[in-house]
């Protein structure tokens, strides 16, 4: 690992787009594979954020962001997701992983001579 990733966060943001058999479960299904889903990803839930999209050429239809200190978290958790119950009606489209940059005054402080 190198300085940055001591300090900062590994982000991932997980495109997903939702067949439409899903929405065919009706809300109970909905729920019911919702809540089987939860539990499987419950260890993961301090990592977790979703955000639910639309747009006009519907390439997605949710985004989940997840955080962690190491890639190693960010592919366990996006593992888990793909084995998981609701996988059978979600694709992970794309992925981006990327890191969260220091604020930028303090970035180059240590690089600067004192």
């Amino acid at each position: 690992m190198h300085d940055l990733a001591d300090k900062n966060k590994y982000v991932g943001f997980l495109f997903m787009r939702i067949s439409p058999e899903y929405f065919a479960l009706g809300r109970e299904g909905i729920h019911e594979i919702s809540a089987e889903h939860a539990r499987d990803l419950g260890r993961f839930a301090k990592q977790l954020t979703h955000v639910v999209t639309t747009g006009v050429n519907g390439r997605y239809d949710q985004v989940t962001i997840v955080e962690g200190d190491t890639l190693e978290e960010i592919n366990a958790a996006a593992t888990a997701f793909r084995m998981g119950n609701k996988a059978r009606y979600i694709e992970i489209v794309d992925i981006v992983v990327g890191m969260k940059a220091p604020p930028r005054g303090l970035a180059n402080r240590s690089s600067q001579p004192g």
